[in-house]
């Protein structure tokens, strides 16, 4: 029987900790080399199912597959080296006078230094500045970590992600602290990946529908610890279904092909 065409599945799963309900039968599928965004409210859940993806968090109840290979049943290890995880709260702690490229290159080996013991290679130099190339950091590859805006240290977990081979990238709020202009750039960033031939598996948690790449395929709607809708973007990502969401009055609009949602004060409560 051939795998699933799915990069991710969850079967009713739920996550009980201190007796408090963080997850409750989530079941979700994500095709591979599609993008997924999740959206909810503070408190959701949102984090927790990204966490459970990664193999940070055991779920209580249900079952999680991850690129055709079910957790429990394997070594989480082996499926977190195909595994991009970017959270800005707790993105690795490089020494700040690392250069960019060396940074990036951390990637092809999982460490946050590059190890004394292996030597990069003359072919993996070319694919670390490919990566970089790619996300707009050619220019700024000597230059120090520690010295990069926000942004440019988003594009920089970006490009060592990639470098990674990563199959599947999961993204928690990927552009929270950057200014309308940095957002903006790590959103083209992610539409040219998603554009490649061979795409990454791109889960992509926000409160902004303006931060959604163009081409993504999924909406996945969270409250409570529970989804409450999913299905495609032109379905859930309606005035009506955020108002419902976030209890304030939303208006979706699109425009050049982005969904952007504007927030009035009325109070639903």
């Amino acid at each position: 029987m051939a795998l699933s065409h799915n990069a991710i599945e969850l079967k009713n799963v739920g996550v009980v900790r201190r007796g408090n309900t963080i997850l409750a039968n989530v079941s979700l599928s994500v095709e591979a080399g599609s993008c997924c965004a999740i959206l909810g409210p503070n408190g959701s859940g949102k984090s927790a199912l990204m966490a459970v993806l990664a193999g940070y968090l055991w779920p209580s109840t249900g079952s999680v597959r991850v690129d055709g290979r079910m957790y429990g049943q394997v070594n989480l290890g082996d499926v977190r080296s195909g595994i991009g995880l970017i959270e800005p709260s707790r993105a690795p702690k490089f020494d700040d006078r690392m250069c960019v490229r060396d940074v990036v290159a951390t990637g092809l080996f999982g460490t946050i230094v590059l190890p004394l013991h292996r030597d990069v290679t003359e072919s993996q130099w070319r694919r670390v500045d490919e990566e970089m190339a790619s996300v707009g950091l050619s220019e700024i590859g000597e230059r120090a970590y520690g010295d990069l805006s926000s942004g440019e240290q988003m594009k920089t977990l970006l490009a060592r992600a990639m470098v990674s081979n990563a199959k599947i990238l999961l993204l928690d709020e990927p552009t929270v602290g950057l200014d309308i202009g940095s957002r903006a750039a790590c959103v083209a960033v992610l539409d040219r990946l998603l554009a490649r031939s061979r795409p990454p598996t791109v889960v992509i948690v926000s409160h902004h529908l303006d931060e959604l790449p163009k081409a993504v395929d999924k909406i996945v709607l969270m409250k409570g610890g529970r989804v409450v809708g999913q299905g495609a973007p032109h379905d859930l990502l309606t005035s009506a279904h955020l108002t419902a969401l976030f209890d304030c009055h939303v208006e979706v609009f699109r425009s050049d092909g982005r969904f952007l949602a504007s927030v009035g004060a009325t109070d639903l409560g």
